[in-house]
């Protein structure tokens, strides 16, 4: 359980960590110092937000699970111009160079793709990052023989991902499952998590929206996804922990092209209360 560390001396006794608390467990002793409520140190989720807010730097969440923060402080502030034309540039790359991904990029990358948001504060993601691209393409062809059997079976499932042309592709060289990418991101958690989606989607979209700074392309691993979901061999040859489950999975590498301006979208589909 986390621990409040209160430098008493610093503290303005503005109030804003107890008004911030999302599960209002911090509150304001008599001569206005930030404490827990009663039952305070057992229901805080360790969201951070108290230190977080605090303008004088009093407060501090204490857990030996969490690491220190190592950015730099104060808001990031983007103009929304500046940020919108970065999203609106946003592609998914299905061409890449086969040059690999330093892994201390990588790493660069996941450090702050680790400040998602995840339901109730769990940080609940886990990663599985196949880096030799030798071993995706190997899991690709695993991918590609759960297609063969499916079609052979005759699986509505064989012509809504269009099994057949996939396999011819991939035995003519293609790769319409990865891209040939050189690299994969499988977001895995504990089974049974009832927001297992939601927080490894958010945790993707962050991966998605980050890498481009980075130099990367990214694509969501939908066909892959689903070969790993169906495929016991596949399921085997990640050799993800008991009890756990892939949610889903992005490739990614360097982009064999870059795109000059953003596409044509449909409006927002608005309505207003």
């Amino acid at each position: 359980m986390p621990d409040l560390v209160i430098n008493e001396t610093a503290c303005t006794r503005c109030g804003l960590c107890a008004a911030t608390c999302p599960s209002g467990v911090v509150t304001l002793s008599d001569v206005g110092l930030p404490r827990y409520t009663e039952r305070g140190s057992e229901l805080c989720i360790a969201c951070g937000h108290c230190e977080a807010v605090c303008p004088s730097a009093a407060l501090a969440l204490s857990d030996p699970l969490l690491t220190p923060a190592t950015c730099a402080l104060g808001a990031a502030e983007i103009e929304p111009e500046r940020l919108g034309a970065y999203l609106r540039m946003r592609r998914s790359i299905r061409l890449y160079r086969q040059e690999p991904v330093d892994r201390a990029a990588i790493e660069r990358l996941m450090d702050i793709v680790r400040f998602a948001p995840t339901g109730h504060n769990r940080q609940d993601v886990h990663w599985l990052i196949i880096h030799e691209t030798r071993e995706l393409r190997r899991l690709t062809g695993m991918a590609v023989d759960w297609m063969r059997e499916t079609a052979a079976s005759g699986s509505p499932l064989a012509e809504r991902f269009h099994m057949n042309a996939r396999v011819y592709a991939w035995e003519q060289g293609r790769d319409s499952i990865c891209r040939l990418a050189p690299h994969m991101v499988v977001a895995y958690v504990r089974e049974g998590n009832p927001v297992a989606l939601t927080n490894t989607v958010i945790a993707l979209a962050h991966l998605e929206i980050i890498a481009p700074s980075f130099g990367l392309g990214t694509s969501w691993g939908g066909i892959f996804l689903q070969a790993l979901n169906n495929y016991e061999p596949l399921r085997e040859a990640l050799e993800l922990p008991f009890e756990h489950q892939a949610v889903h999975c992005m490739m990614f590498g360097y982009p064999e092209i870059s795109f000059q301006r953003p596409p044509k979208r449909k409006p927002a589909n608005i309505i207003w209360r």
